[in-house]
């Protein structure tokens, strides 16, 4: 017996690891208010730190003259149990999109059965934060829209 442990130790260090699927705390770095905008349009972005297994979030777009566009996000387990970003426009059905890669700063999520978009990337480097959703279009190319925001309070 003295003899196999030591054996069997050796062999689970050279057995592949799986790593762990991420949890709601791997995107707590999405947390805060986020500012931006171009000309006259001003965008927001605030996510709560995460709780109870979910991150709550609103993004709201405002324009002189038009409707503010507000949207709802609920980030926590989808159907399959897994991290999935919901997403709850105004004016339009509830969307989900699954997470399919996670690293510190970097959140990407997909749903290649939502018309558009179907992909969702969201990258944060240091007090900015940027998303890009991009998706089929018209014409058979990918479309692709993209946005940043600077942390309140950060120094421009």
């Amino acid at each position: 017996m003295r003899r196999l442990l030591p054996l069997l130790l050796l062999l689970s260090l050279a057995l592949p690891c799986r790593a762990a699927d991420p949890v709601i705390e791997d995107l707590a770095w999405l947390s805060g208010q986020w500012l931006g905008g171009e000309g006259e349009r001003r965008m927001e972005e605030h996510y709560m730190r995460p709780a109870a297994g979910i991150i709550v979030g609103m993004s709201r777009t405002v324009r002189p003259g038009k409707p503010p566009q507000v949207e709802f996000i609920r980030i926590g387990p989808g159907a399959d149990g897994k991290l999935a970003y919901h997403a709850h426009p105004q004016g339009q059905s509830p969307a989900s999109f699954t997470l399919i890669e996670s690293a510190p700063g970097l959140a990407v999520f997909t749903n290649p059965a939502h018309d558009f978009p179907q992909k969702i990337t969201y990258r944060r480097d240091g007090d900015t934060l940027s998303a890009t959703i991009e998706g089929p279009g018209k014409d058979g190319q990918v479309k692709r829209f993209g946005w940043s925001w600077r942390l309140a309070g950060a120094a421009p």
